[in-house]
């Protein structure tokens, strides 16, 4: 009790220091949003070693080459990119006035939300933390991060590793257990960013819409491939297996399960299981990372039963590391066609029309991203037409996910609102209206009391 209770304290004295340095001076300036990220970008290299450690000690056994790939450069890649464009976002803009406005004038002028909650998941645990923080240090807001309990040691060195070099007034780090997790989603944030499930997402939805807190959930689902007719079975194979064993599939835009042609099933499953065994060639399977808890693993286990399985690598894997499996035809009520996989078991499935797959991709709630392997032909472009989805990817899986470029998020049951780059910058920024009058204005003449003059006005207006 004791415990929950310094939780408690902790997170009210943490956003008060946040809430109280809003209120006495606002925002950061662009200056400071620069120092900031330069000063986060170098200690994360410093750091990095540190991380790789803490974040295997978590998952039981984690690739150092992904944790240095999908959380230390995908964050240091994003403050490359977004530091060289502070200015430009920040600058007010203008917005051309017509008839019969002119000579009026009108602009945007971005301003910092203000105090912003972000709350990361386990599956990539200082990815998930460090880059809703970059998007919202960018727009000039101060932060506070509520890392994962489900990965202890990352979340004590991400509120270590903060702590030191960052004032407690600009980013706070606030380490708890779940239900420390439904108190900060409660506070009165100006912005709040989730990623998590869609069923917790749904609870942070109704915390937060207590205070009429702006949100963003990034909550995943079920994202599925299409490989069309005359797509590249060994391009496809490899591109498909290499994001779906990412982080032994506990990605969020995994690829779910697999659509193809039925005259080209065999053909697939073949290949993707020699691109399983060229993608992890020794015994060991040491680049393959582990499962973060053995609930995870019953899951997984409960999701594989009653269907056919092929195993897609020779090697002796166990727990807590999880072999990866296809799913072979399996039936369309089944649990792992309706959950999210979460995991490195893959169902394929066959089609005979694209609309067949159309169809099967809109019995599903809207993807994070559909994959598609193949030419931009008609079919694609039905597709395009008749689903929907946060993106779209061709002829690669994950990849974009990590283009800071691009905006990211989903759409329905996958997630509200995007960030990353640009988009990240706006999303934590209220784009303030200017208006200015003119002294010469038409629009006096359409006050009371109306004359000709006004006449001619609204004639031409609803002519």
């Amino acid at each position: 009790m004791s415990d929950t209770l310094t939780d408690e304290t902790s997170l009210m004295q943490s956003y008060a220091a946040l809430r109280d340095a809003w209120i006495a001076k606002g925002g950061l300036s662009v200056a400071q949003r620069c120092a900031i990220l330069k000063a986060l970008r170098s200690s994360l290299r410093q750091r990095a070693d540190d991380y790789v450690a803490a974040i295997s000690a978590d998952f039981r056994g984690r690739s150092r080459h992904e944790t240095l790939l999908t959380e230390i450069a995908v964050v240091i890649s994003a403050i490359d990119y977004t530091l060289p464009r502070i200015k430009k976002w920040a600058r007010p803009s203008s917005i051309a006035l017509g008839f019969p406005i002119w000579p009026a004038r009108g602009g945007l002028v971005p301003q910092p939300r203000g105090v912003v909650g972000v709350v990361a998941p386990s599956n990539y645990p200082l990815q998930l933390a460090l880059m809703p923080l970059v998007s919202a240090i960018s727009a000039g807001c101060r932060v506070l991060i509520k890392p994962s309990e489900m990965t202890p040691r990352t979340a004590q060195l991400i509120a270590q590793h903060i702590g030191e070099i960052f004032d407690p007034s600009i980013i706070g780090v606030v380490c708890g257990d779940a239900n420390l997790s439904a108190q900060f989603v409660r506070l009165p944030f100006d912005a709040l960013l989730f990623t998590g499930s869609h069923r917790t997402g749904a609870k942070v939805a109704e915390a937060a819409a207590a205070n009429m807190t702006p949100l963003i959930l990034e909550l995943g689902g079920k994202s599925p491939v299409i490989v069309d007719r005359g797509a590249d079975l060994v391009t496809a194979a490899e591109s498909i297996i290499a994001g779906k064993l990412m982080n032994a599939g506990q990605t969020c835009v995994a690829p779910d399960y697999v659509l193809v042609a039925r005259e080209n099933y065999d053909g697939l499953v073949g290949e993707l299981k020699a691109a399983a065994r060229k993608l992890y060639p020794d015994r060991e399977a040491r680049d393959y990372s582990a499962i973060l808890s053995d609930t995870a693993i019953a899951r997984l286990e409960k999701l594989e039963s009653a269907e056919q399985t092929l195993d897609l690598l020779d090697s002796d894997i166990a727990a807590p590391r999880f072999q990866p499996k296809l799913i072979l035809s399996p039936a369309r009520n089944h649990a792992v066609m309706t959950e999210e996989i979460f995991g490195p078991l893959l169902s394929i499935l066959t089609y005979d029309t694209i609309d067949e797959a159309i169809e099967m991709v809109r019995s599903q709630p809207p993807a994070l991203v559909i994959y598609w392997f193949g030419g931009k032909n008609e079919r694609f472009h039905a597709v395009i037409a008749k689903t929907m989805s946060g993106a779209v990817s061709i002829n690669e899986t994950v990849l974009h996910a990590g283009i800071s470029a691009l905006p990211f998020g989903g759409v329905g049951g996958s997630g509200i609102g995007r960030y990353h780059g640009k988009a990240g910058f706006d999303a934590f920024s209220n784009q303030r209206v200017i208006f200015e009058q003119s002294k010469w204005s038409l629009t006096r003449l359409l006050r009371p009391p109306f004359g000709m003059r006004a006449d001619r006005i609204l004639r031409r207006l609803v002519k």
